[in-house]
């Protein structure tokens, strides 16, 4: 929603510049002839073909963003992450119907990670995850 609303922004801004860009173009005209000492006449169809390429790389700018935009929701497609931006990873608290699945206990030979209702949890050694840990206090 935040992304939409910032691109609407933007499109917003786009059009301003367009419009203003656009109505500066005989005031570049005058200062391009006092420039080069010569009277530099901005006919309309010059006026138009400038009006025009502004807004085509404005539209084509915007294309690019479209692009960039719907190509990394693509590259999500299929991956079930916990947060939907992983930039600083996806790690979470695991849920209680998980930990007796996941984690062992008092039996199982593993790395000792605390108490929970009494139980001591153990990360196994033979399970299927990593054993990076990290710990609070």
């Amino acid at each position: 929603m935040i992304k939409k609303v910032c691109f609407y922004i933007f499109l917003f801004f786009c059009l301003l510049l367009n419009i203003v860009i656009d109505l500066k173009v005989p005031k570049y005209f005058g200062i391009l002839s006092k420039c080069f000492d010569r009277d530099i006449i901005l006919a309309s169809s010059l006026y138009i073909l400038i009006c025009f390429i502004v807004a085509l790389i404005s539209a084509l700018i915007v294309v690019d963003i479209l692009l960039v935009f719907y190509k990394k929701e693509k590259e999500l497609d299929g991956f079930k992450l916990k947060i939907r931006d992983g930039t600083f990873g996806t790690a979470n608290w695991m849920p209680e119907n998980e930990i007796a699945n996941v984690l062992g206990s008092d039996k199982i030979p593993g790395i000792i990670l605390g108490k929970y209702n009494g139980n001591i949890i153990k990360l196994p050694l033979t399970g299927y995850f990593n054993k990076n840990i990290c710990i609070f206090r």
